[in-house]
């Protein structure tokens, strides 16, 4: 009795202490809302040649090498029910410093991957 106990309460502070998994969003609208104020949702290539896929590389031509391309808020409020691999194809979805009124592409500095 006292074993199951002791294992019972172990099995508590584990599940507890273990790190929580974030949740990738499954819409442009809440990958969005991931993002602070003074963040814009962006499609990021971290790779050394340029990226051809996605909406955002039909709108605006391939995500560079080792840049982003961020997505205005105008851009976002008629996706937002899209699916982020469908706008940015297989480049990471990343929150960047940037303004999300500019339009649709932002010029992006430090960026976080979601």
């Amino acid at each position: 009795m006292k074993t199951s106990a002791i294992f019972s309460i172990s099995f508590a502070i584990l599940a507890a202490a273990a790190p929580s998994k974030r949740t990738t969003p499954k819409t442009i609208g809440g990958a969005s809302e991931m993002c602070s104020p003074d963040q814009t949702l962006s499609c990021c290539n971290p790779s050394s040649e340029d990226y051809s896929a996605g909406l955002i590389s039909a709108i605006v031509g391939p995500v560079l090498a080792n840049s982003c391309v961020g997505v205005g808020a105008n851009v976002v409020s008629v996706l937002t029910n899209v699916a982020p691999e469908s706008l940015c194809g297989s480049t990471e979805v990343s929150c960047c410093t940037g303004n999300k009124n500019s339009g649709l592409i932002v010029v992006d500095a430090q960026c976080s991957s979601l």
